[in-house]
């Protein structure tokens, strides 16, 4: 019997944004979620809440065939509490310990969004060494500049290997040619690839990630006054943002979107808007400067975030790449982090976590969302962007599936 034959996934590169192999958080995620995986099943939580207690799978084990134990996920949690960008998301943690075979997490406050952040691969179980994979891959060895190999743990399974291409405008071709080109996904399963390199849904489906311009929560500036948060929408002309982007990207204005004249509504306002340094960040984040400037009278000042920090809070506005509520719960509190300590939208948004079923609260927050407008969609991105449909077993749903209550909201969250 043969061995079965590699796997090659082309990632495109902008060689005047990224400096080397392809940076910033895409590449690492997608190694991660090859070769990490999380195997915790919540059995109970104590009648308060403040206490959670997980089993590991029994058939959970490391690359070298040794099981994983609870300490193992014990020890993930723990490092990811000294990790600045994921602080934010498990603040309601106060203590983590093992009893036996299983994981006790102590809990500040009733947190029932915790059992499905802790599949993450930010938090799946890391063995005593460090260095061995609990998923279908060993860890990413780097062959070359720009190349990658991915060994598999288990025989049978192909290997992957990840080529850096540094020719961003030949992308279309390749990926109308069926080779697996994908720009940036964020945790982008590799052991799936060989079931779905040649699906047609990988060509047709849509994604429903997007490129949003959001109000960065606390913010003393004119931002955080909502009928200024509304000549911001209306300031912004999408057929430019399209224009300045080369490929994959469409309008994602909404339908209560409506181009407002120029005025000089903002003159003598300063914001400082944040973008992440890979491409088209920059560029998109020139354009919408010189609308707001253009169409406002307001002057921005453009500053490159840093991945470590997660969410800068030393800016007004910032643009980022989002997804809807999917497999990543991280992910997910990411995309609604601007909506939390909004005086109007967290009352909401806990009246949903309490009861799922509420429609009038659902009705009430899609109204103020719109009057709101903390997260202002700019570009959706397809064709060799984004991966698609059946690449990761499921189909992503559109921006409006997203489901608040699975989490719990509180006004005073941080």
């Amino acid at each position: 019997m043969s061995a079965p034959r590699p796997v090659v996934v082309e990632v495109d590169d902008d060689p005047i944004r990224w400096h080397g192999p392809t940076g910033g958080d895409y590449l690492s995620r997608w190694f991660a979620s090859a070769s990490q995986r999380s195997r915790l099943d919540l059995l109970w939580c104590t009648d308060d809440g403040l206490s959670q207690h997980y089993r590991v799978q029994r058939d959970a084990s490391f690359s070298d065939g040794s099981p994983v134990r609870a300490s193992d996920h014990a020890r993930a949690i723990r490092t990811a509490l000294t990790v600045p960008s994921l602080q934010r998301f498990l603040i309601d943690i106060r203590a983590v310990h093992t009893s036996k075979d299983t994981l006790v997490i102590e809990v500040r406050r009733p947190a029932p969004h915790l059992s499905g952040l802790l599949q993450s691969v930010d938090l799946a179980p890391v063995s005593p060494c460090g260095h061995l994979s609990s998923g279908a891959y060993e860890r990413a060895v780097r062959t070359c500049d720009d190349a990658y190999w991915l060994e598999p743990v288990s025989a049978g399974t192909p290997p992957v290997q990840v080529l850096v291409r540094r020719d961003p405008h030949g992308a279309p071709e390749r990926f109308l040619r069926g080779e697996v080109d994908v720009t940036c996904a964020t945790a982008f399963p590799l052991d799936r690839v060989p079931d779905f390199a040649d699906s047609g849904a990988f060509h047709t489906a849509p994604t429903g990630i997007e490129m949003c311009l959001e109000v960065v929560p606390g913010s003393r500036s004119a931002v955080g006054d909502p009928e200024f948060r509304r000549r911001l929408l209306g300031a912004l002309r999408y057929d430019r943002l399209v224009a300045r982007c080369w490929n994959g990207v469409e309008s994602a204005a909404p339908d209560h979107h409506v181009e407002a004249p120029p005025s000089t509504a903002g003159t003598g306002e300063r914001l400082r808007l944040g973008y992440w340094d890979y491409y088209p960040n920059l560029d998109v984040a020139e354009e919408v400067a010189a609308q707001l400037t253009e169409n406002l009278g307001v002057e921005v000042e453009l500053a490159p975030a840093d991945f470590v920090s997660g969410s800068a809070h030393s800016f007004d506005l910032l643009l980022a790449l989002r997804g809807p509520l999917f497999e990543d719960p991280i992910g997910a509190l990411d995309l609604l982090d601007p909506a939390r300590r909004d005086p109007v939208l967290a009352p909401l948004l806990r009246r949903l976590s309490e009861d799922p079923d509420d429609e009038e609260a659902a009705d009430e927050l899609r109204r103020a969302a719109r009057e709101q407008c903390p997260v202002l969609p700019l570009l959706r991105l397809r064709g060799h962007w984004l991966q698609r449909e059946a690449l990761a077993g499921r189909p992503w749903p559109p921006m409006d599936a997203v489901r608040f209550p699975r989490f719990s909201w509180t006004a005073d969250s941080p």
